[in-house]
This record gives structure tokens, sequence and C-alpha cells, in this order.
């Protein structure tokens, strides 16, 4: 691997390592499993036929989905049982917050029923049981 490879391939773990910080902060259990995840995957790839430069690309867009959409949630103890559970979330300044709208247009185009969707269906699907 080329001396600039290695450097992006290093850059990309990092951001991968602090995009986990990000999202896993108050979770040493589940930061330290999605860390070691990670290495394991830098030192022996998945799919190692897919290019480096792609594997990289990929890295650093897991590190971007980490520090964007993943948000942890820890319950707050309530003092009477009849009360519903709250929940504290853990959002900080790169969580992507979305339009609820947003959401509702895309699962609209996507049902079944709307045809759509490229197939008229499901995943490309015509819609029709078989």
């Amino acid at each position: 691997m080329s001396t600039n490879l290695t450097r992006q391939a290093l850059t990309a773990y990092r951001h991968g390592l602090r995009a986990t910080r990000v999202a896993f902060n108050e979770d040493t259990r589940l930061l330290l499993a999605a860390r070691q995840k990670m290495r394991q995957g830098m030192l022996a790839p998945e799919n190692p036929d897919i290019p480096i430069e792609k594997q990289i690309k990929l890295m650093e867009d897991v590190a971007q989905f980490l520090r964007k959409n993943i948000v942890q949630g820890k319950r707050v103890e309530t003092t009477s049982s009849n009360e519903k559970p709250t929940y504290h979330l853990n959002l900080h300044k790169d969580t992507e917050l979305g339009d609820n709208d947003e959401i509702k247009n895309i699962s609209k185009r996507n049902t079944l029923t709307s045809g759509a969707t490229s197939g008229g269906g499901c995943c490309g699907g015509s819609g029709k049981a078989h």
C-alpha cells in the first residue's frame, strides 16, 4: 500500500474512533465493542476484494453515520410507577435533526400499493404476489 493510501486509511480510522466516542460517549460497553469491530475491520476486512480506496471511503461513511445518526437514550427514573417512562437523549452538535414531514413523504412513496418505486413495489418488485 502506498504511503498516501496508508495515511488516508489511518485518517479514516481515527475519524471512526472519534465518531464512536461521540456516539457512545457514556456507554463504555458499546464504545469498546464498536472500536473492537472497527479495529478488526481495518486489520482483516470482511471483503478483501474491495479496493482499498473504497474501504477507506466506507470507513469515512461509517464515521459520518455514527456522528450524525446515532443518538443514545437513557431512561430517567420517575418517582411514580404510574408515570410513563421518560428518556434523556444524548443529542450533540453533529446530530442530524430531520423533519418529520420528509419522513412521511418518503414512506408514502415507498409503499407496496403506491407503485412509486422503480418496479412498482417494495425493493423494485412488481408489488404482485406470486
